[in-house]
Protein backbone atom coordinates (compact mmCIF):
# COMPACT_ATOMS: atom_id res chain seq x y z
CA UNK A 1 0.00 0.00 0.00
CA UNK A 2 2.78 2.43 0.53
CA UNK A 3 4.64 1.84 -1.95
CA UNK A 4 1.77 1.89 -4.49
CA UNK A 5 0.84 5.49 -2.62
CA UNK A 6 4.41 6.97 -2.87
CA UNK A 7 4.48 6.09 -6.57
CA UNK A 8 1.48 8.33 -7.18
CA UNK A 9 2.85 10.49 -5.31
CA UNK A 10 6.11 10.70 -6.72
CA UNK A 11 4.24 10.90 -10.31
CA UNK A 12 1.90 13.18 -9.31
CA UNK A 13 4.40 15.49 -8.01
CA UNK A 14 6.62 15.12 -10.93
CA UNK A 15 3.60 16.36 -13.18
CA UNK A 16 2.57 19.19 -11.06
CA UNK A 17 6.57 19.88 -11.40
CA UNK A 18 6.63 20.18 -15.21
CA UNK A 19 3.47 22.27 -15.43
CA UNK A 20 4.21 24.57 -13.60
CA UNK A 21 7.93 25.06 -14.53
CA UNK A 22 6.85 24.91 -17.94
CA UNK A 23 3.94 27.65 -17.19
CA UNK A 24 7.02 29.47 -15.13
CA UNK A 25 9.52 29.43 -18.19
CA UNK A 26 6.62 29.74 -20.64
CA UNK A 27 5.80 33.37 -18.82
CA UNK A 28 9.03 34.26 -18.87
CA UNK A 29 10.02 34.12 -22.54
CA UNK A 30 6.69 35.53 -23.37
CA UNK A 31 7.61 38.66 -21.12
CA UNK A 32 10.43 38.76 -22.43
CA UNK A 33 9.12 38.78 -25.95
CA UNK A 34 6.49 41.77 -24.89
CA UNK A 35 9.90 43.48 -24.06
CA UNK A 36 11.42 43.24 -27.65
CA UNK A 37 8.83 44.90 -29.86
CA UNK A 38 9.59 48.24 -27.36
CA UNK A 39 13.20 48.69 -29.27
CA UNK A 40 12.58 50.05 -32.91
CA UNK A 41 12.74 47.26 -35.57
CA UNK A 42 15.40 47.81 -38.19
CA UNK A 43 12.64 45.94 -40.60
CA UNK A 44 8.70 46.85 -40.41
CA UNK A 45 8.26 43.25 -40.50
CA UNK A 46 10.83 42.29 -37.53
CA UNK A 47 7.93 43.43 -35.37
CA UNK A 48 6.10 40.75 -36.05
CA UNK A 49 7.27 37.35 -34.05
CA UNK A 50 6.93 33.82 -34.80
CA UNK A 51 6.46 31.49 -32.15
CA UNK A 52 6.28 28.86 -34.83
CA UNK A 53 9.75 27.26 -34.69
CA UNK A 54 9.67 26.38 -31.22
CA UNK A 55 6.50 24.68 -31.91
CA UNK A 56 8.68 22.96 -35.04
CA UNK A 57 11.55 22.16 -32.83
CA UNK A 58 9.56 20.63 -30.47
CA UNK A 59 7.77 18.01 -32.13
CA UNK A 60 11.16 17.24 -34.30
CA UNK A 61 13.08 16.73 -31.26
CA UNK A 62 10.38 14.62 -29.86
CA UNK A 63 9.51 12.35 -33.07
CA UNK A 64 13.76 12.23 -33.17
CA UNK A 65 13.46 10.70 -29.65
CA UNK A 66 10.28 8.21 -30.90
CA UNK A 67 12.35 7.30 -33.61
CA UNK A 68 15.71 6.30 -31.60
CA UNK A 69 14.42 5.26 -28.79
CA UNK A 70 11.54 3.16 -29.72
CA UNK A 71 11.23 2.50 -33.51
CA UNK A 72 15.25 1.86 -33.62
CA UNK A 73 14.41 -0.66 -30.76
CA UNK A 74 10.94 -1.55 -31.73
CA UNK A 75 10.87 -5.13 -30.24
CA UNK A 76 12.14 -3.87 -26.78
CA UNK A 77 9.76 -0.70 -26.42
CA UNK A 78 7.39 -0.60 -29.26
CA UNK A 79 5.91 -4.06 -29.38
CA UNK A 80 4.70 -6.92 -26.59
CA UNK A 81 3.85 -10.14 -27.65
CA UNK A 82 1.45 -10.20 -25.18
CA UNK A 83 -0.70 -7.72 -27.06
CA UNK A 84 -0.20 -8.06 -30.41
CA UNK A 85 2.36 -10.11 -32.71
CA UNK A 86 3.98 -7.44 -34.32
CA UNK A 87 7.04 -7.37 -36.58
CA UNK A 88 9.35 -4.30 -35.87
CA UNK A 89 9.13 -3.00 -39.49
CA UNK A 90 5.35 -3.37 -39.43
CA UNK A 91 5.03 -1.85 -35.64
CA UNK A 92 6.64 1.64 -36.98
CA UNK A 93 5.06 1.85 -40.00
CA UNK A 94 1.95 1.02 -38.13
CA UNK A 95 2.97 4.17 -35.71
CA UNK A 96 3.45 6.58 -38.06
CA UNK A 97 0.32 5.89 -39.95
CA UNK A 98 -0.92 6.50 -36.95
CA UNK A 99 0.35 9.96 -36.64
CA UNK A 100 -0.34 10.66 -39.82
CA UNK A 101 -4.12 8.98 -39.45
CA UNK A 102 -4.75 10.85 -36.49
CA UNK A 103 -4.15 14.36 -37.54
CA UNK A 104 -6.15 13.63 -40.80
CA UNK A 105 -8.86 12.47 -39.10
CA UNK A 106 -8.74 15.90 -36.47
CA UNK A 107 -7.98 18.13 -39.14
CA UNK A 108 -11.08 16.30 -40.95
CA UNK A 109 -13.50 17.28 -37.63
CA UNK A 110 -12.44 19.96 -37.60
CA UNK A 111 -13.25 21.07 -41.04
CA UNK A 112 -16.26 19.30 -41.11
CA UNK A 113 -19.64 20.81 -40.43
CA UNK A 114 -19.28 20.31 -36.66
CA UNK A 115 -16.78 23.30 -36.56
CA UNK A 116 -20.28 25.57 -35.96
CA UNK A 117 -21.00 23.74 -32.85
CA UNK A 118 -18.57 23.98 -30.03
CA UNK A 119 -20.26 21.29 -27.97
CA UNK A 120 -20.45 18.82 -31.13
CA UNK A 121 -17.00 19.67 -32.32
CA UNK A 122 -15.36 18.75 -28.78
CA UNK A 123 -17.81 15.50 -28.35
CA UNK A 124 -16.29 14.02 -31.69
CA UNK A 125 -12.62 15.29 -30.80
CA UNK A 126 -13.30 13.28 -27.17
CA UNK A 127 -13.97 10.29 -29.28
CA UNK A 128 -11.49 10.72 -31.79
CA UNK A 129 -9.12 10.44 -28.55
CA UNK A 130 -10.75 7.63 -27.10
CA UNK A 131 -10.44 5.93 -30.05
CA UNK A 132 -7.29 6.79 -30.45
CA UNK A 133 -5.90 5.96 -26.44
CA UNK A 134 -7.72 2.29 -27.32
CA UNK A 135 -6.21 1.67 -30.68
CA UNK A 136 -2.51 2.19 -29.34
CA UNK A 137 -3.43 0.16 -26.07
CA UNK A 138 -4.11 -2.47 -28.41
CA UNK A 139 -1.46 -2.56 -30.56
CA UNK A 140 1.42 -1.69 -28.63
CA UNK A 141 3.02 -2.62 -25.00
CA UNK A 142 2.00 -0.29 -22.46
CA UNK A 143 4.54 1.83 -22.34
CA UNK A 144 5.08 2.84 -26.70
CA UNK A 145 1.27 2.79 -26.59
CA UNK A 146 1.00 6.06 -23.97
CA UNK A 147 4.35 7.36 -25.55
CA UNK A 148 2.40 6.83 -29.22
CA UNK A 149 -0.85 8.52 -28.10
CA UNK A 150 1.17 11.67 -26.67
CA UNK A 151 3.39 11.59 -30.07
CA UNK A 152 0.09 11.39 -32.26
CA UNK A 153 -1.24 14.81 -29.97
CA UNK A 154 1.77 16.00 -30.47
CA UNK A 155 1.72 15.84 -33.98
CA UNK A 156 -1.78 17.19 -34.03
CA UNK A 157 -0.91 20.22 -31.75
CA UNK A 158 2.35 21.11 -34.26
CA UNK A 159 0.50 21.00 -37.43
CA UNK A 160 -2.29 23.50 -36.08
CA UNK A 161 0.54 25.61 -35.65
CA UNK A 162 1.93 24.90 -38.93
CA UNK A 163 -2.02 24.61 -40.81
CA UNK A 164 -4.13 27.50 -38.85
CA UNK A 165 -2.61 29.65 -35.97
CA UNK A 166 0.76 30.69 -38.39
CA UNK A 167 -1.09 31.43 -41.18
CA UNK A 168 -3.96 33.65 -39.20
CA UNK A 169 -1.05 35.69 -37.89
CA UNK A 170 1.09 36.38 -40.85
CA UNK A 171 -2.66 37.50 -42.61
CA UNK A 172 -3.51 40.00 -39.77
CA UNK A 173 -0.08 41.17 -40.33
CA UNK A 174 0.19 40.97 -44.20
CA UNK A 175 -3.42 42.99 -43.92
CA UNK A 176 -2.32 45.94 -41.65
CA UNK A 177 0.51 46.37 -44.09
CA UNK A 178 -1.73 46.57 -46.97
CA UNK A 179 -4.33 48.86 -45.21
CA UNK A 180 -7.51 46.09 -45.55
CA UNK A 181 -9.43 44.34 -43.41
CA UNK A 182 -8.15 41.09 -42.38
CA UNK A 183 -10.18 37.61 -43.49
CA UNK A 184 -12.05 37.15 -40.23
CA UNK A 185 -12.00 33.24 -41.41
CA UNK A 186 -7.75 32.69 -40.91
CA UNK A 187 -7.79 34.18 -37.19
CA UNK A 188 -10.95 32.33 -36.12
CA UNK A 189 -9.62 29.25 -37.15
CA UNK A 190 -6.73 29.54 -35.65
CA UNK A 191 -7.53 30.78 -32.52
CA UNK A 192 -9.95 27.94 -32.14
CA UNK A 193 -6.93 25.50 -32.91
CA UNK A 194 -4.91 27.69 -30.42
CA UNK A 195 -7.29 26.31 -27.79
CA UNK A 196 -7.46 22.79 -28.82
CA UNK A 197 -3.86 22.84 -28.42
CA UNK A 198 -4.14 25.02 -24.77
CA UNK A 199 -6.06 22.13 -23.46
CA UNK A 200 -4.11 19.07 -24.73
CA UNK A 201 -0.82 20.32 -23.18
CA UNK A 202 -1.40 18.73 -19.95
CA UNK A 203 -2.03 14.90 -21.63
CA UNK A 204 1.41 15.18 -23.51
CA UNK A 205 2.91 16.19 -20.22
CA UNK A 206 1.62 13.35 -18.96
CA UNK A 207 2.39 10.78 -21.34
CA UNK A 208 6.02 12.09 -21.61
CA UNK A 209 6.68 10.65 -17.86
CA UNK A 210 4.54 8.01 -17.94
CA UNK A 211 7.05 5.34 -19.24
CA UNK A 212 8.65 6.00 -15.03
CA UNK A 213 5.62 4.69 -13.82
CA UNK A 214 4.48 0.99 -15.25
CA UNK A 215 1.64 1.49 -12.67
CA UNK A 216 -0.38 3.31 -15.19
CA UNK A 217 0.23 2.01 -18.34
CA UNK A 218 1.15 -2.20 -17.93
CA UNK A 219 -2.45 -3.23 -16.40
CA UNK A 220 -4.96 -4.32 -18.10
CA UNK A 221 -7.82 -1.92 -19.61
CA UNK A 222 -4.44 0.79 -19.71
CA UNK A 223 -6.36 2.33 -22.45
CA UNK A 224 -9.16 3.60 -19.86
CA UNK A 225 -6.24 4.82 -17.33
CA UNK A 226 -4.89 6.72 -20.37
CA UNK A 227 -8.19 8.32 -20.67
CA UNK A 228 -9.06 9.38 -17.51
CA UNK A 229 -5.39 10.69 -16.62
CA UNK A 230 -5.72 12.67 -20.29
CA UNK A 231 -9.35 13.83 -19.33
CA UNK A 232 -8.00 14.61 -15.72
CA UNK A 233 -5.59 16.80 -17.57
CA UNK A 234 -7.98 18.93 -19.80
CA UNK A 235 -9.97 19.58 -16.87
CA UNK A 236 -7.46 20.80 -14.98
CA UNK A 237 -5.84 23.51 -17.72
CA UNK A 238 -9.76 24.50 -18.19
CA UNK A 239 -9.65 25.56 -14.48
CA UNK A 240 -6.35 27.28 -14.81
CA UNK A 241 -7.76 28.84 -18.27
CA UNK A 242 -10.85 29.91 -16.13
CA UNK A 243 -8.28 31.62 -13.22
CA UNK A 244 -6.67 34.22 -15.31
CA UNK A 245 -11.02 35.50 -16.14
CA UNK A 246 -13.17 37.38 -13.39
CA UNK A 247 -15.75 35.39 -14.07
CA UNK A 248 -13.65 32.44 -13.62
CA UNK A 249 -12.22 33.42 -9.80
CA UNK A 250 -15.49 33.04 -7.57
CA UNK A 251 -18.21 30.69 -7.43
CA UNK A 252 -18.62 26.71 -7.67
CA UNK A 253 -19.02 26.63 -11.14
CA UNK A 254 -15.16 28.10 -11.72
CA UNK A 255 -14.06 24.98 -9.40
CA UNK A 256 -16.39 22.02 -11.38
CA UNK A 257 -13.47 21.57 -13.88
CA UNK A 258 -10.81 21.28 -11.12
CA UNK A 259 -13.10 19.01 -8.86
CA UNK A 260 -14.01 16.82 -12.34
CA UNK A 261 -10.26 16.60 -12.68
CA UNK A 262 -9.17 16.00 -9.24
CA UNK A 263 -12.02 13.39 -8.98
CA UNK A 264 -10.66 11.23 -12.43
CA UNK A 265 -7.09 10.86 -10.84
CA UNK A 266 -8.53 9.44 -7.52
CA UNK A 267 -10.79 6.78 -9.63
CA UNK A 268 -7.81 6.57 -11.56
CA UNK A 269 -5.76 5.70 -8.02
CA UNK A 270 -8.51 3.30 -6.72
CA UNK A 271 -8.91 1.49 -9.87
CA UNK A 272 -5.25 0.42 -10.44
CA UNK A 273 -4.81 -0.16 -6.93
CA UNK A 274 -3.93 -4.27 -7.22
CA UNK A 275 -6.96 -6.47 -5.63
CA UNK A 276 -9.79 -3.71 -6.23
CA UNK A 277 -12.74 -4.29 -8.02
CA UNK A 278 -12.70 -1.92 -10.47
CA UNK A 279 -11.93 -3.08 -14.46
CA UNK A 280 -8.83 -1.48 -14.41
CA UNK A 281 -6.95 -3.34 -12.23
CA UNK A 282 -4.69 -5.89 -13.42
CA UNK A 283 -5.97 -9.47 -13.69
CA UNK A 284 -4.24 -12.10 -11.84
CA UNK A 285 -2.53 -14.65 -14.43
CA UNK A 286 -5.27 -17.73 -15.64
CA UNK A 287 -4.11 -21.43 -15.11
Amino acid sequence: MSGYLLGWGSLLLRWLHLITGTAWIGSSFYFLWLDNPLLAPERPEATAYWFSWQAYSTWLSGVGLLGLLYFLHADAYLIDPAVRMLSPRLAVLIAVGILVGSWLAYEGLCRSKLRHSTVKLVIALALLAAILAWGVCALFSGRGAFIMFGAAIGTVMVANVLSAIVPGQRELVRARQEGREADPALGLRGRMRSIHNTYLTLPVLFVMISNHYAMTYSVHYNWLALIAMSFSGVCIRVWFVARHKPAGRVGFESLLPLIMGLLALVIVIIGLYPDCALPVCPQPPQG
